[in-house]
């Protein structure tokens, strides 16, 4: 007996004529391609754990990321995660899929960066907030780059979050506030400390002698502006009830900031006592541009600095090897952050 045919429709552009030809019955359907959006949004899942955190990153809303997985999920066939109340687990398949998908997406994300560097040489960018950038990293590239004079820096300075992502942002150095959410990959630098710094000079010319905390009341005091929100968190007010210095009494004339840096220079310059943070203060006080008075009264702000990497691009050797550098000078500073 002849075996049936499923007839399909082909153009044949030759004899400008549409024919037939049989496709054998049974003959298996090709399966959709399976949409690269959709295996990014499952690594960066799977990788956090989290549908959350992998639409933050990924700049998506967490329903795209749900839809997504469930679109994945549908065609293979199989569960990938197991949906618990305050937790995500990656089933077996879930496992078997993810550990295919880095390593496969992992290989284009590197072919591509290698693309892109080869047209010139290899480039860090390097987001981290104006204040951290003028006063702790442009000091040290210097060295940085003497020792790898092949590497540019690129430094985005601006204070606010950057999408490391969407910008092609490769590290990023913030400083976060106390109880302020943080990337599950972030690599904690360490806890700041603040204290009173002030220049030699206004020591010499004020003729005020700094035997107790108090007698700093005597002198200028520089603030961060109220309108910054990390001023409470390293104000005079809070710094004196932890010395025990009495009350700061409003003085005639006082400075007010928005940028650390400028309180820095202003002290620096001898117009007023700052409270400086951890990590500027060891780098001003060693190179004799600042000194402590009370040098065991430094305040715990709540304040600490993460490393954050670009999840596509930290494994490129050139950004491995500033990351790696960063973690090294925090390290091997007086202030001792980690």
């Amino acid at each position: 007996m002849q075996e049936p045919h499923v007839w399909s429709r082909t153009f044949d552009p030759d004899l400008r004529r549409t024919a037939m030809r049989a496709k054998p019955a049974g003959a298996r359907r090709a399966a959709r391609p399976i949409a690269l959006a959709a295996l990014r949004g499952f690594e960066s899942a799977a990788r956090h754990l989290s549908f959350t955190v992998a639409a933050t990153e990924l700049n998506l809303t967490q329903s795209s990321i749900s839809r997504q997985i469930a679109s994945l999920e549908r065609q293979v066939g199989k569960p990938l995660f197991v949906r618990r109340t305050r937790a995500l687990e990656l089933t077996a398949a879930g496992e078997r899929l993810y550990a295919a998908v880095r390593q496969s997406l992992g290989a284009v994300d590197r072919c591509v960066d290698e693309i892109r560097g080869a047209s010139g040489p290899p480039r860090v960018t390097v987001a981290t907030y104006a204040s951290f950038a003028s006063l702790w990293l442009v000091p040290r590239l210097a060295a940085f780059q003497k020792s790898h004079p092949e590497i540019e820096i690129r430094i985005d300075a601006a204070d606010r979050l950057v999408d490391l992502e969407a910008e092609e942002i490769d590290l990023a150095i913030r400083w976060l506030r106390p109880g302020t959410s943080v990337d599950p990959n972030a690599l904690l630098l360490g806890e700041e400390e603040v204290a009173p710094a002030l220049s030699p000079r206004l020591v010499e010319s004020s003729g005020v002698v700094l035997n107790a905390p108090a007698d700093l009341m005597r002198l200028p005091l520089l603030e961060m502006d109220d309108s910054v929100p990390s001023s409470s968190y390293s104000s005079w007010a809070r710094w004196a009830e932890f010395a025990k210095a009495g009350p700061v009494r409003p003085r005639a004339g006082r400075l007010y900031f928005t940028y650390v840096d400028q309180a820095v220079q202003a002290a620096v310059r001898g117009q007023g006592v700052a409270i400086v943070r951890t990590p500027f203060l060891d780098d001003l006080v060693a190179g004799g541009d600042l000194v402590l008075p009370f040098p065991k009264l430094r305040m715990r702000s709540g304040y600490r600095y993460f490393l954050i990497a670009n999840p596509r691009r930290q494994h490129l050797p050139h950004v491995e090897t500033f990351r790696a550098w960063i973690v090294d000078e925090f390290k091997r500073g007086p202030h001792r952050l980690t």
